[in-house]
């Protein structure tokens, strides 16, 4: 933390404004906001029933701190804790599997504390993008001008993937398969932008594919993902049962129509029919109260912000923080497309949220300090040239201008 707190106070409040990103700070508040206000609606809040906005606040709060004091430090100096991180990550990871785990339908990934709940599964995200970043860069001072650079230590390669098959597996455990398939999809994406060969790329999706199969095969995973699987491929067999919650989900989708029914006035959402509406579906509870105007502009934000988190890794020339973003890139990417498409019986259920609009503490703080690596990276890349660089919006992919 004193770490932290040094590398935040080197740079004036003035200059550290100067370098942020507007663009992404507001459409990661819009997000938010949007989110609230789904929270709100889908949990009685309007009929006095507060307790989860209230919590959801607390964590925004947290979460907005977290974001500007990362957003602060020059995210060179954070590579050092790195292994920290990762310890404390599995450390969590596996007293889940223990006692102080709690057990939600059917999945043995949260941790209570008091009134509040964490799911290291969820910071596990970041531990995977840190760790395969800090171990698949070349030492500090050496650079690269290109999206890929095959150049990896073989040494460090193995480490890697050792990590990242620990961690999954201590996930997998627990009954948790939306947030590996987001560990895979994250690992993929820097171990090809670090220049893995097309083999290990291949391996990684063989691997991942077999470890899920034989977790399956296991019992491992339990019946609940089963009956998951299940209702994807044929929800209507069991409609009061394993396919009830995509049914009621495109159900209230489809209800919402252009404009929708109305903030706090849509049937499905506001009389309990759509399961899970606060986190899960709340893709689904935002279209039937706002209509497919309100979804497409959800999804606009989410693109915006893509965009933005993209433009940031092609224009930064440090190994570690280009791959520092697209681990963040592949991790929002991966959560957006899964999370909308098991809303609308595209994609079969697996529990992850929505990024910044979904209930949930943890998802809110992960994605919150996701995004403020990511403007570490764009506020510091430049640092040594003692000016900060601006960005050509207007260009098909960003170019850097030294003032």
């Amino acid at each position: 933390m004193n770490e932290l707190m040094t590398g935040f106070h080197e740079h004036s409040i003035v200059l550290f404004l100067r370098r942020l990103d507007p663009v992404l700070v507001m459409v990661t508040s819009a997000l938010v906001v949007v989110g609230l206000g789904a929270i709100a609606s889908t949990t009685g809040a309007a009929n006095g029933s507060t307790g989860y906005l209230v919590r959801q606040l607390v964590f925004l709060a947290l979460g907005a701190t977290l974001f500007v004091t990362v957003s602060g430090v020059d995210y060179r100096r954070l590579r050092s804790l790195v292994p920290f991180g990762l310890v404390l990550t599995v450390v969590l990871l596996v007293l889940v599997l223990g006692p102080l785990g709690s057990t939600v339908n059917g999945t043995r990934g949260w941790i209570r504390i008091g009134g509040l709940s964490i799911q290291p599964a969820e910071f596990a995200k970041l531990a995977v993008i840190s760790t395969l970043a800090a171990l698949l860069s070349r030492p500090e001072g050496k650079r690269f001008s290109r999206m890929t650079d095959a150049a990896i230590d073989p040494r460090r390669l193995v480490t890697a993937l050792a990590i990242l098959g620990l961690i999954t597996l201590l996930v997998l455990a627990e009954g948790e398969t939306g947030s590996v398939l987001v560990y895979c999809m994250v690992a993929i994406c820097v171990f090809f932008v670090a220049g893995s060969p097309p083999r290990l790329l291949g391996l990684l999706v063989v691997s991942g594919v077999l470890a899920f199969v034989l977790a399956f095969g296991s019992g491992l995973l339990g019946d609940h993902v089963a009956d998951r699987f299940t209702s994807f491929l044929d929800a209507d067999a069991d409609p009061q049962g394993a396919g009830y919650n995509q049914i009621q989900s495109v159900t209230a989708i489809g209800s919402g129509g252009l404009i929708g029914q109305g903030i706090f006035e849509g049937p499905q959402t506001q009389f309990g029919f759509l399961p899970e509406q606060q986190t899960d579906f709340i893709f689904a509870a935002v279209g039937e109260e706002t209509g497919f105007f309100g979804v497409v502009i959800v999804l606009g934000l989410y693109g915006l912000l893509l965009r933005r988190i993209f433009m940031t890794a092609r224009s930064t020339d440090d190994r570690f923080g280009r791959l520092i973003v697209i681990g963040v890139f592949a991790m929002v990417l991966v959560q957006v497309v899964q999370n909308v498409g098991m809303t609308i019986r595209l994609l079969p259920i697996t529990g992850i949220p929505l990024p910044l609009v979904s209930y949930g503490g943890s998802s809110l703080l992960t994605t919150l300090l996701a995004l403020g690596l990511v403007q570490s990276v764009l506020i510091h890349r430049t640092e040594t040239a003692g000016e900060p660089p601006v960005i050509l919006v207007n260009q098909p992919t960003a170019t850097i201008v030294r003032r």
